[in-house]
C-alpha cells in the first residue's frame, strides 16, 4: 500500500492545510484522492497507541486500514494528514537534549507497519527552532497547561535542535521511500506546489481556497492574566482561564505574544537553522520544495 503521509510538524500551518483538504473533500474525491485528516483520525478512526508496540494496536487501526483498502481498490491516491503521528507538543515528547521528536521514527515506523504501507512519501514542514519551540509552548498554554517556559525547555536546548537529525531518522524507516520538505516560513508562497506534490497536479488544480482558520497563540498579557485568575481561584479550570484571558487580551499588536529568547539566542538559532537547511537539501530521499521551483508529484 502506497501512502502520502503529511506528518506536520506541529505549529507549521498544519491546521490550515488540513482544513483546506477537508473543505475540498468532494472535489478531491472526484479527482481520485482519498483524504484522511484529524477530524476522522481523532474521532471515528482513532489512531492506535504509537509510543510502543501494543497488542491492541492492530485492532485499533482496523477501521482506518479498511477505509484505505477500499479507497485503494477504487484506484484513489491515499493521503493522510496528522501531525500527532510524530507525537505532541508536550515538553518530553517534542524534544530531548538536542533531538526534535525523539520518538518520531519509531512512531512513524509502527504506523506504517500496522497499515502494511510500502514506499510511503512523508511530508514535513520545518521551522526556525526557537520560533518553533516558542509556538509549541504556546500550544501547551492554549490547552490549559500553564507550565513555566523554563520548565518546558528544561530537558532540551532549543538553539541546538536540528531538523536534519530528525529527517535522517525518518527516511531510515523501512517503509519510507522519500520525504518532501518545505520551510514553514515559505508556506504562503509555495502552497500550490505543496498541494501539487501531496495530491497530484490534476487533483490540486481548482481547489477552493476560502478564508481558512489558523491557530492563534496566546498573548503575553493573556498568559499573565490566566495565571493570576488561577492563583485567585484555584478551582478554576486552567483551560477555561486561558480561554477567558484570550478573549479579553487577544494576541495582537496591542497585546503581542511572549518572547522567551534573547536577541543573541535568536540570531544564533537563525544561523544554525540556515546551516541546517543546507544539510537538509543534501540528504538522500529528501525533496525540498522551495519558492520559484516546481514541486515533484507522483502516484
Amino acid at each position: 500500500m502506497k501512502l502520502h503521509l503529511h506528518i506536520g510538524a506541529h505549529k507549521t500551518a498544519s491546521t490550515h492545510l488540513q482544513e483546506l483538504l477537508r473543505q475540498n473533500v468532494s472535489h478531491l474525491r472526484a479527482g481520485g484522492v482519498a483524504c484522511f485528516g484529524p477530524k476522522l483520525l481523532r474521532n471515528k478512526m482513532k489512531l492506535p497507541q504509537l509510543g510502543a508496540d501494543h497488542p491492541a494496536s492492530r485492532r485499533s487501526i482496523a477501521p482506518l486500514a479498511l477505509a484505505l483498502q477500499k479507497a485503494r481498490s477504487r484506484g484513489q491516491r491515499l493521503v493522510i494528514s496528522e501531525e500527532n503521528i510524530l507525537g505532541t507538543t508536550r515538553a518530553d515528547i517534542i524534544a530531548c537534549g538536542d533531538r526534535l521528536y525523539p520518538h518520531a521514527d519509531g512512531r512513524v515506523a509502527r504506523f506504517l507497519a500496522l497499515l502494511g504501507a510500502q514506499d510511503a512519501t512523508l511530508y514535513l514542514a520545518v521551522r526556525n527552532p526557537p520560533d518553533f519551540v516558542n509556538s509549541a509552548y504556546g500550544q501547551q498554554i492554549k490547552g490549559g497547561n500553564l507550565i513555566d517556559f523554563e520548565r518546558y525547555v528544561a530537558g532540551f536546548d532549543p538553539v541546538a535542535l536540528r531538523w536534519s537529525e530528525l529527517v535522517e531518522r525518518l527516511v531510515a524507516c523501512p517503509a519510507v521511500g522519500r520525504l518532501v520538505l518545505w520551510r514553514y516560513e515559505d508556506y504562503g508562497r509555495i502552497l500550490p506546489d505543496i498541494l501539487a506534490t501531496l495530491l497530484g497536479p490534476d487533483a490540486a488544480a481548482g481547489l477552493h481556497m476560502s478564508s481558512l482558520p489558523r491557530q492563534v497563540g496566546s498573548s503575553a498579557r493573556a498568559i499573565e492574566h490566566a495565571r493570576a485568575r488561577i492563583q485567585a481561584d484555584p478551582a478554576l479550570p486552567p483551560k477555561a482561564a486561558i480561554a477567558e484571558a484570550e478573549a479579553q487580551f487577544p494576541k495582537s499588536a496591542q497585546w503581542p505574544g511572549p518572547q522567551y529568547f534573547t536577541a543573541q539566542d535568536l540570531a544564533k538559532g537563525m544561523q544554525a537553522y540556515r546551516d541546517d537547511l543546507i544539510t537538509l537539501q543534501s540528504l538522500d530521499k529528501v525533496v525540498f520544495v522551495q519558492p520559484h521551483t516546481g514541486a515533484e508529484s507522483g502516484q
